[in-house]
């Protein structure tokens, strides 16, 4: 456990972590059982080029070394089709180290096979005339505010997540007329909007595994069920929180939970928790109207462990003067993938996800993806 503050993140090569690193902090160097690179091992880490994970690397000692700007969290989601823990990383791994500019380095490009005749030109064919196609209809897309730094009226673009949709479309097809709308209720979008078709679209929505629904409780396999989902743009780290002086400040695993009073903003998921078997009667769940309710209970002593997602949470923590009294349950630290979601029932809005796809897969190619979310965050914790 460590105290909600810029923090190490130790991930054991091929197994536990010992602690995590706030995601909007700087990264440094562990108290204790610190790894000391060699100095041609530090060498061999450099921004825009690709490293193969040895003995003793931590995710955040090698965004370190290599001057990755936003540290282990970018690295991380430089890499989530490699590493699916930020806690874990193992040997052999090769891992993508963004370039300064936050583009990924080109992939080795294939050589070309030699044949032995050379190729003969085929004449074209006339082109036909391309069938007149009728307008595109305009998708209505839904978010909310007070989730910063991913989506909130008042932030720069209206957001984090709200920056990168938005790109998506413009570079999957420009053409796609789109609206954005921000309603501050976000039951009512997927209870509601987005089922009548009043809404197109709405974001960022977690998704759980969709591969094994019976576990989930009906509220969770109703996001499986009912919607269809983009392609992941953002993986968030999910957080437990307690105060100092609590008997929870040590806990290292789901077990050490049991019989706790827990606080998760109403909206939110819990087919994670479910999955750890943090459900009731194990545990008490408190859902709270709002995030910075769930602190307020929390330093009322009404609960004792606060969890949501790490990059709103420890911001909350700070806005409400608790910093320094929070304790981070490092070893609980999960992830979990933000989408957009559309029902399954809208032609319109399904024919459109291969376009936010597409667009997607442009902004982490060409570096905007991490820019993009550089500056969010940035904006985030100096504001």
């Amino acid at each position: 456990m460590t105290k909600l503050a810029p923090r190490s993140h130790k991930a054991a090569v091929t197994g536990f972590a010992a602690s995590t690193t706030t995601a909007m902090a700087g990264v440094l160097a562990a108290s204790a059982g610190l790894f000391v690179a060699g100095a041609d091992q530090a060498a061999a880490q450099e921004l825009c080029s690709r490293y193969t994970v040895v003995r003793g690397d931590t995710l955040s000692e090698i965004a370190s070394r290599a001057g990755v700007q936003g540290g282990f969290q970018f690295l991380f989601n430089a890499n989530t089709n490699v590493l699916r823990n930020p806690n874990i990383v193992e040997i052999g791994q090769v891992l993508v180290i963004p370039c300064a500019d936050g583009a990924l380095p080109e992939a080795t490009p294939t050589a070309a096979v030699a044949t032995a005749e050379p190729a003969v030109e085929a004449t074209p064919e006339p082109a036909a005339a391309a069938p007149e196609q009728a307008p595109l209809r305009e998708l209505r897309v839904v978010t909310s505010s007070g989730y910063a730094p991913f989506t909130d009226r008042d932030l720069p673009g209206g957001g984090m997540f709200t920056q990168l949709v938005l790109r998506a479309f413009e570079l999957g097809n420009p053409d796609q007329p789109v609206n954005f709308f921000f309603v501050n209720d976000w039951n009512a979008q997927l209870d509601s909007l987005l089922p009548s078709g009043a809404i197109d679209m709405a974001f960022p929505w977690f998704k759980p595994d969709c591969d094994r629904v019976e576990i989930l409780s009906e509220p969770n396999a109703y996001r499986c069920t009912d919607f269809n989902h983009s392609d992941p743009f953002y993986d968030a780290l999910v957080g437990y929180y307690t105060l100092q002086g609590s008997p929870y400040e040590n806990a290292s695993s789901a077990e050490d939970l049991m019989g706790a009073r827990l606080c998760r903003p109403d909206a939110w998921f819990t087919f994670d928790m479910e999955a750890e078997g943090l459900v009731e009667p194990a545990i008490s769940l408190t859902r709270a109207p709002s995030q910075l309710e769930c602190w307020r209970l929390m330093d009322a002593g009404e609960i004792d462990v606060v969890t949501y997602d790490a990059l709103p949470a420890e911001e909350d923590s700070r806005t409400l003067g608790l910093t320094d009294r929070t304790v981070t349950l490092d070893a609980l630290t999960t992830t979990a993938t933000l989408h957009v979601f559309v029902s399954k029932d809208n032609e319109e809005a399904n024919a459109a996800l291969p376009i936010i796809n597409a667009g997607l897969e442009q902004l982490r190619l060409s570096g905007e993806w991490f820019t993009i979310v550089r500056a969010s965050i940035q904006d985030t914790v100096e504001r």
